[in-house]
């Protein structure tokens, strides 16, 4: 089956609604904000995005983010990932148009901008409809306890509660954080199922499409997707 079958968005009559979670840095934009690594009042590492994601603080250290957060660094230096930026625009033409009930969810591991609309304008500047109200962005750094994965697991399995989505999609660089939507995919918890299965009016024991169906699409150097 082609790649771009995983990124059509099918009519709710036909399967029902889709949710997309969406990573940002070096899924969306090459980025190049550091995450400083801070021990005794003094800088001792820089992180890049993808460091950070694995990076495991040594006692005395912490996480100086103000990089990270500065909505004017992200702006002025993000260099679009033109394959990604084209698919999510091809994905969200089609949820303002025939699909209103899904949704696409940037899921980043960044807090809180200094500047909300600098930071938005980036997307809209690239053609990326962040008004929508099928669009938001989920800032897991503003969570206080978890790994990068662990937080997006979290946020996800969120939306998958409310039992509206039979389809969800990860879109990511980041393999540890695929491997956490393969593992909710193996250990969907049966209160979600039920309520999907409530939401379509689906009969658990005679459905032959699955109540839920997942998609792990891995960002590569070139920016181009493969699934996992």
């Amino acid at each position: 089956m082609r790649l771009d079958t995983f990124l059509v968005e099918f009519s709710r009559e036909k399967y029902g609604n889709g949710i997309t979670f969406v990573d940002i840095d070096e899924t969306m934009f090459r980025t190049f904000a550091k995450i400083l690594v801070m021990k005794d009042g003094s800088v001792i590492r820089e992180l890049s995005n993808s460091e950070f994601n694995s990076y495991t603080l040594q006692p005395g250290e912490s996480f100086d983010f103000r990089q990270f957060r500065s909505a004017k660094i992200f702006k002025e230096t993000s260099i679009p990932i033109q394959q990604t930026i084209n698919r999510i625009k091809r994905m969200m033409s089609s949820i303002d148009g025939e699909d209103k009930g899904s949704m696409i969810v940037f899921l980043t591991a960044r807090a809180d901008f200094d500047d909300k609309e600098q930071f938005l304008d980036t997307f809209r500047e690239y053609g990326i409809n962040v008004d929508s109200k099928r669009v938001y962005v989920e800032r897991t750094g503003n969570m206080s306890t978890g790994t990068v994965d662990e937080r997006k697991k979290k946020t996800m399995l969120k939306y998958m509660a409310t039992g509206k989505y039979r389809r969800v999609r990860l879109i990511d660089d980041y393999m540890e954080n695929l491997k956490a939507l393969k593992d909710i995919e193996r250990n969907v918890p049966e209160s979600t199922l039920k309520k999907v299965a409530t939401t379509y009016n689906l009969d658990m024991s005679k459905e032959k499409l699955p109540i839920i169906s997942f998609y792990t699409l891995h960002v590569q150097p070139d920016g181009s997707l493969r699934r996992v």
